[in-house]
């Protein structure tokens, strides 16, 4: 029996490239098991570090999607993840972001989380999907409003409490 492994699409940017982290040609445990490396919610140690890895891994194998490494187009740099992310007892898909430290402030995480939007809506087809930040996450709220998401409730988020969901539609303002 041949095993086959999934497809994963790489996109591009004017500064960025996107691939999954599960394909042969990047490591993802050496990129954000790194120092400045985006820690996860809930995650205080290089161990827990590694189970964020495989289960951002795992979820492409079951779902067909999920974050993308964002790596400088220049240099190969990982710069963060931005991608779909749907677990278990999700309200529904959400698009998430997390730069590398050092690594905000530049539009990278705004400038990938546009060209995925435009990947979710035209390949795959999903007719909406939300992001959850919480109200003291000004930086999060500000790009979800330049990504054209609109404010709606509030999803109680198993580890972090209360977050505000934020709609993206296609055709939003990702211009």
């Amino acid at each position: 029996m041949k095993h086959v492994a999934p497809v994963h699409p790489e996109l591009e940017t004017e500064r960025l490239r996107l691939v999954a982290p599960v394909g042969p040609g990047f490591d993802a445990t050496a990129a954000f098991l790194m120092e400045g490396a985006p820690r996860f919610v809930g995650q205080a140690t290089d161990e827990a570090a590694w189970w964020s890895v495989a289960t951002i891994v795992g979820h492409w194998h079951l779902r067909g999607y999920g974050h993308f490494a964002l790596l400088d187009k220049a240099t190969g740099v990982p710069l963060g993840l931005v991608g779909p992310w749907y677990p278990r007892n999700w309200p529904e898909p959400e698009l998430t972001w997390h730069l590398l430290e050092g690594c905000e402030g530049r539009g990278y995480a705004t400038e990938a989380a546009r060209r995925v939007l435009d990947w979710v809506f035209d390949d795959l087809g999903w007719s909406s999907c939300i992001s959850l930040v919480g109200d003291d996450n000004v930086a999060s709220t500000n790009m979800a409003i330049r990504l054209g998401a609109t404010r709606e409730g509030l999803f109680n988020h198993p580890m972090t409490g209360d977050m505000r969901i934020w709609r993206h539609a296609p055709g939003g303002l990702r211009a």
